[in-house]
């Protein structure tokens, strides 16, 4: 036989899939996340629990729908070997969304960080005073064309330069707000969705930065069409200001009947009769541990090979 065969998924793809499969439940959290897709007040989701919880697993399933509905996506996680920075945030996303969206922002990254870089926007610097970056910039009904004829290349330098004596509040500002600019051109045409995992890694520098920056141009309405996913540990602020913008979503372990429904999804030949002694002794022996039940239902499959 001739002809293209299309090639398997990867291992990376499998992996997905595998975790797809096995997501069970959750269906009010992904009722919540659809919400907040489709345009509701609340433009920003949390969601928190403990180690176990299936938090990855529900992040998966997210990200799988914003692909069904074709929807741009950025994804930015932490861990001990990558505790990205404010900077490393932008860029990340930067990377996601395409760099002709963001020629603002690594204009002055670049300026801010090569002494040999010559800016190619405007940028007026008043010390000690505040910074005027890109005065009388407008993006109302704009292109990205209208900021740059050309798309910038990050030099990738993370160094400030010593000679401009910029402070670091100061240059932490204009950036964001440059940031912020390529996000808005980015959401333009359709809404956008960025997401960020394992975020009770992040320092308290970035998480300040996070909250009172990038995720406050939400709450005054300089990104109407960005939506946010924040997946940790960690509750979102107890704070009645920000009560109208978020949806939260608390993990709690699986119940009986969310395990029933797992082993009848994971497990289609285990008569019904079986399952719901099974799912008993699965809960007692995993405490409803979604991380847990799964690894206690793949070693019950392997055992029956």
């Amino acid at each position: 036989m001739t002809g293209n065969v299309a090639p398997g998924p990867s291992v990376t793809d499998r992996r997905v899939l595998r975790r797809l499969s096995e997501f069970v439940d959750r269906d009010a959290e992904m009722e919540k996340f659809c919400a907040v897709l489709g345009g509701a007040e609340q433009a920003i989701m949390v969601v928190h629990g403990e180690t176990g919880m299936g938090k990855t697993s529900l992040l998966m399933r997210m990200i799988h729908e914003c692909s069904l509905r074709k929807m741009p996506k950025a994804e930015v996680v932490w861990s001990d070997s990558n505790p990205h920075d404010y900077i490393a945030v932008m860029r990340k996303v930067r990377e996601a969304f395409g760099a002709e969206y963001f020629t603002a922002f690594t204009d002055l990254i670049n300026y801010y960080t090569d002494a040999q870089y010559h800016p190619k926007l405007e940028i007026t610097l008043q010390l000690p005073g505040s910074i005027s970056v890109a005065a009388g910039m407008n993006i109302e009904n704009s292109t990205v064309g209208d900021i740059a004829g050309v798309i910038l290349r990050d030099n990738m330098f993370v160094v400030p330069r010593a000679d401009l004596g910029v402070p670091e509040a100061q240059r932490r500002e204009e950036l964001t707000k440059r940031f912020l600019l390529g996000l808005k051109l980015a959401s333009l045409n359709s809404p956008i969705a960025v997401f960020f995992d394992a975020t009770e890694k992040m320092s308290d520098d970035t998480r300040a930065w996070l909250w009172e920056q990038l995720l406050d141009s939400v709450r005054n309405g300089v990104l109407a069409n960005v939506r946010f996913v924040l997946c940790g540990q960690q509750r979102p602020p107890q704070d009645r200001d920000w009560e109208i913008y978020i949806q939260t979503a608390a993990l709690s372990p699986l119940g009986l009947d969310d395990i029933v429904a797992y082993l009848a999804k994971r497990i289609p030949a285990l008569e019904e009769s079986a399952r719901v002694p099974s799912a008993k002794f699965i809960l007692e022996l995993t405490k409803g541990l979604p991380v847990n039940v799964a690894a206690s239902v793949d070693g019950f499959l392997k055992s029956e090979k």
